[in-house]
């Protein structure tokens, strides 16, 4: 081959070798078009182990679990430890071939110090962290101790004012039946303002239900407009400041007194 053909051959696997890798980052990064659970921490590393602890726990009670599990009753005493930890790795080979779209849970960068973020396949956010905190207020156990607030997010779109607007249309059906709402809205490392959001969106809410009241002490439901950079989190929750603002640590202390 000519050196211009082995040139241009370089270029193209450098080429290829590139694109794998944006794409590969991409599907670990937040971006619109997705689901799941807003995280705050102190400890990104710890808050992203307890996350999944907790919704893995409960996503097996409510949708069963993902995992294929054999029968090994009567044979864990047959079971040598070299069998086990080749076991433990060839599950561990098996869940990583999933694609990162796939995973029940999956934790993406958010670019935010402070904020993450467990994209998911389930259904329905709400329903899992409501029984999160229902589970923690019945037992009065802290069950976190990195892991702080835990949100759920029903949709992802770009921080862009006509995106954000026409997302948070689509959610507001969510809000039928409750009689006070509360806007919640943050921006993070973007020039987007808090007031350009806040006026329309109000407006929406109250287009589609004019009775409804705005209570931003003890609302019954509050629409989450989370800007994290480029992206922005929205979702529907019910009892905002009742529930300690989604903190599962303040949620446990309250409980407990």
């Amino acid at each position: 081959m000519s050196e211009a053909g082995n040139k241009r051959k370089a270029r193209d696997k450098a080429f290829y070798i590139k694109s794998a890798k944006q794409a590969r980052r991409s599907a670990g990064e937040l971006g619109p078009g997705i689901k799941g659970f807003l995280c705050t921490s102190n400890r990104e590393k710890d808050s992203v182990r307890e996350a999944y602890n907790l919704l893995n726990e409960h996503a097996d009670i409510i949708y069963g679990t993902t995992e294929v599990k054999e029968d090994t009753k009567g044979k864990e005493e047959d079971l040598e430890i070299e069998d086990e930890l080749s076991k433990e790795v060839e599950n561990l080979k098996k869940m990583q071939a999933v694609p990162v779209s796939e995973r029940r849970f999956q934790s993406v960068a958010t670019g935010v110090k402070g904020c993450l973020f467990i994209r998911s396949t389930v259904e329905n956010p709400s329903e899992l962290v409501d029984a999160i905190i229902t589970d923690i207020e019945k037992k009065q156990q802290q069950t976190t101790k990195f892991l702080l607030r835990m949100l759920p997010i029903q949709a992802t779109c770009k921080s862009v004012l006509a995106d954000i607007l026409k997302t948070a249309e689509s959610l507001i059906d969510k809000m039928t039946g409750f009689k006070s709402f509360s806007l919640i809205v943050k921006v993070r490392n973007h020039n987007l303002k808090r007031d350009e959001i806040i006026a329309p969106l109000a407006d929406l809410v109250k287009k589609q239900y004019p009775e409804i009241k705005v209570d931003l002490d003890n609302p019954e439901t509050s629409v989450v407009v989370e800007v994290l950079r480029g992206t922005c989190c929205l979702g529907i929750v019910t009892n905002y400041s009742g529930r300690s603002k989604y903190n599962l640590v303040e949620i446990a202390q309250k409980a407990n007194k």
